[in-house]
């Protein structure tokens, strides 16, 4: 979809909202979907413009319906804007073709927690404490998640050993990097083949495995003075709740201060949550597997600015993470922190 053709769609949404003509609309983000701003003095939103085909209206229905619930519980998420008819989102045609419309409170005053560039470089200035605060935050939007279950009509995709690692994952074969040397993509291969093995043997009772974000990034949380507002529900899902504090963390495992920020966001968790024991015992599969994702996703969009730098950045330092796993597994060691 070209950036004309997107703006002018979002103008004939905003309609239904009744917001058209309400102020200067502006691109803020093109990734999976284009993410507008439309600027007003007396508070701005965001317009998120939906990639066709990937989310279908019940998957992108679901989103909306638990952010919707959790913003009514007072978790620290975006307030949705319903249509002037009541609904979660809009339909709009361009080209015989329906595209999904979905507008949310703009976060007035926020900036990310971090970026993914200074974590994986392991020049971040954050400190344990943000992310003890953040394992707070997590925690607290778990045991609402949990609460909720699942919503009538709910319609996602599992972050579980099928979609991590098996044949079809979610966001693609890890091993379709280009970059990638023939030897590491046979060892992703192998990797990919125990993971799914581990994967599979993982409780998947509500105290483990349910609803969760999935894609908790330092980009996808926002602070505002003392505050932790958690943003991009695209890629919610259900999967285990481990993989949520895995994905906060990947990013920082090469960071000198990563041990020190793993025992923060651990120990923050708990201070909200009561975890069963044993609960952290898959943290080295959930991690690589975390990390797995990244190559899969970069492996489907050749040529990105984003994918390439994943493919010279952050699969070399994946497929290291893969042979330790390997390694340690066929040493009888146990693959945990």
């Amino acid at each position: 979809m070209r950036l004309q053709a997107a703006t002018e769609l979002v103008e004939r949404a905003l309609a239904r909202y009744g917001l058209r003509g309400a102020g200067e609309i502006e691109l803020v983000k093109y990734r999976e979907n284009y993410v507008f701003k439309l600027n007003r003095p007396a508070g701005s939103f965001a317009i998120r413009v939906h990639r066709v085909g990937y989310h279908d209206a019940a998957e992108i229905r679901t989103e909306m319906a638990y952010l919707d619930a959790l913003a009514e519980r007072g978790l620290p998420v975006p307030r949705l804007v319903r249509t002037l008819d009541g609904e979660l989102m809009c339909r709009e045609d361009l080209d015989g073709e329906t595209v999904f419309v979905d507008v949310l409170e703009w976060v007035e005053g926020a900036a990310p927690l971090g970026d993914i560039v200074t974590g994986l470089d392991g020049t971040s200035t954050l400190a344990p404490a943000d992310f003890r605060a953040l394992g707070e935050r997590l925690g607290e939007l778990h045991l609402a998640l949990i609460d909720l279950g699942r919503l009538p009509g709910f319609r996602r995709g599992a972050w579980d050993a099928a979609g991590l690692a098996g044949t079809d994952p979610l966001w693609g074969d890890p091993r379709g990097v280009e970059a990638l040397s023939v030897p590491d993509a046979e060892t992703l291969g192998l990797a990919l083949a125990a993971l799914e093995r581990d994967l599979g043997d993982l409780p998947r009772d509500e105290q483990h495995f349910g609803v969760i974000h999935a894609d908790l990034t330092p980009e996808n949380v926002l602070v505002r003075g003392g505050e932790m507002v958690l943003i991009d529900f695209d890629d919610f899902g259900e999967g285990w709740h481990l993989f949520d504090l895995a994905t906060v963390l990947f990013f920082y495992t090469r960071h000198p201060r990563f041990e020190e920020f793993r025992a923060a966001l651990f120990d923050g968790y708990q201070t909200v949550r009561s975890v069963p024991a044993g609960f952290f015992a898959a943290w080295d599969t959930l991690l690589l597997a975390r990390a797995t994702t990244y190559l899969g996703w970069a492996g489907q969009r050749s040529g990105d600015a984003e994918a390439v730098f994943i493919a010279e950045r952050v699969a070399p330092h994946v497929v290291r993470m893969a042979r330790d796993y390997l390694r340690d597994r066929a040493g009888g060691r146990a693959v945990q922190a």
